[in-house]
């Protein structure tokens, strides 16, 4: 990518796509909390009003760490540490209920919704991996029944481990595929947003672009790009290449117009295709003698430029109008005033800053 088109990845990158998929497991991990909570405080007075002490530790014990960790969670608004805290949770839950065997020996029953909580809060990747854990110790603790509270025999212990088996994979699959599915769709996103900020024939970012992403940027951001300088520009007698030379050569003219443009300005500066001929520049972080060099600059090296159509030789020039703005709020302003400047320049006899 050129150095002057940073601003499709600066202004148009998978952050928003990533935000959305971040906020989808923070509501899964909400959700999972509150409703584990609920439940488990449920079982933890079923427990006690049937004298089930043992199971009545594990419940309520789990229901306070469940509690405690989504306090973690809005204290410190770091989702991945509480979710993988409450998947290391789950694992200890897992072989802790195994282990005693639960209500009437039921434990077993009750582990095989928790790879697929696993895989929802830390994805496919991660998850592959807590969840390989779940599995291997779940075996491991079920290898040695001579250790267990709890009595299980060998064909449940092997059914209990194919069907979790089971379930880890369905889980993986789904996770995996529904991730790159997301990825393909935020991509497809992203490019169709791309290309319609962008002008088609220069690739520079268009009138949508200044209108529809940049201004409202530049609002977020505060005064992180001021002072800015605005410089508009228009091609001289423009009309007169296309009707002498034909519109394909002024096509011709405009792209490399676009080029030497970009290769003037700065890697952060922004130059944009606001009309048939026009071009806008903003100069962040810029004085206003700052942008009369740069403008100077871009002016004398269109100058240099040759262009050629049927052997006859014919140059370009360009006229420039320049403001600055000092806050957000000035922007529409001494865009109005630039492009009073810019007919200023062209009164004046053209080729010149004004």
């Amino acid at each position: 990518m050129p150095k002057n088109h940073y601003w499709l990845t600066q202004f148009f990158d998978d952050s928003l796509s990533l935000d959305v998929d971040q906020k989808r497991r923070l509501y899964s991990y909400l959700a999972f909390s509150y409703f584990g909570i609920v439940m488990l405080l449920a079982f933890s007075y079923r427990n006690f009003v049937q004298q089930n002490y043992d199971v009545l530790v594990i419940t309520f014990t789990s229901a306070m760490v469940v509690s405690a960790n989504t306090l973690l969670y809005h204290l410190k608004h770091n989702l991945p540490l509480c979710s993988a805290i409450g998947s290391c949770f789950i694992i200890f839950f897992c072989l802790a209920l195994v282990y005693h065997g639960g209500v009437e020996n039921t434990a077993l029953y009750w582990v095989f919704p928790f790879p697929i909580i696993i895989f929802a809060q830390l994805g496919y990747r991660l998850g592959f991996w807590f969840n390989g854990l779940l599995f291997l110790s779940l075996a491991a603790l079920l290898a040695l029944p001579q250790y267990l509270h709890a009595q299980y025999t060998p064909a449940e212990s092997f059914r209990f481990l194919a069907s979790l088996f089971v379930v880890n994979a369905i889980s993986y699959i789904n996770e995996h595929y529904r991730e790159r599915s997301h990825s393909t769709m935020s991509d497809l996103n992203l490019s169709k947003e791309q290309q319609a900020n962008t002008d088609a024939l220069t690739h520079l970012p268009n009138r949508r672009f200044i209108d529809a992403v940049f201004l409202s940027a530049s609002k977020v951001s505060g005064n992180d790009r001021f002072p800015m300088v605005i410089v508009m520009a228009d091609v001289d007698h423009f009309k007169e290449v296309n009707d002498k030379y034909g519109h394909h050569v002024g096509d011709v003219v405009l792209e490399q117009l676009a080029k030497t443009m970009e290769q003037c300005i700065r890697n952060n500066d922004i130059v944009a295709r606001v009309g048939g001929e026009e071009f806008l520049f903003l100069f962040s972080n810029s004085s206003y003698k700052v942008g009369l060099q740069i403008a100077e600059k871009i002016r004398q090296k269109i100058n240099t430029l040759k262009f050629e159509h049927e052997q006859q030789a014919f140059n370009i020039t360009m006229s420039f109008g320049v403001t600055i703005a000092y806050k957000h709020d000035e922007i529409k302003s001494q865009l109005k005033k630039a492009d009073v400047k810019l007919y200023q320049a062209k009164d004046a006899g053209r080729d010149r800053i004004c």
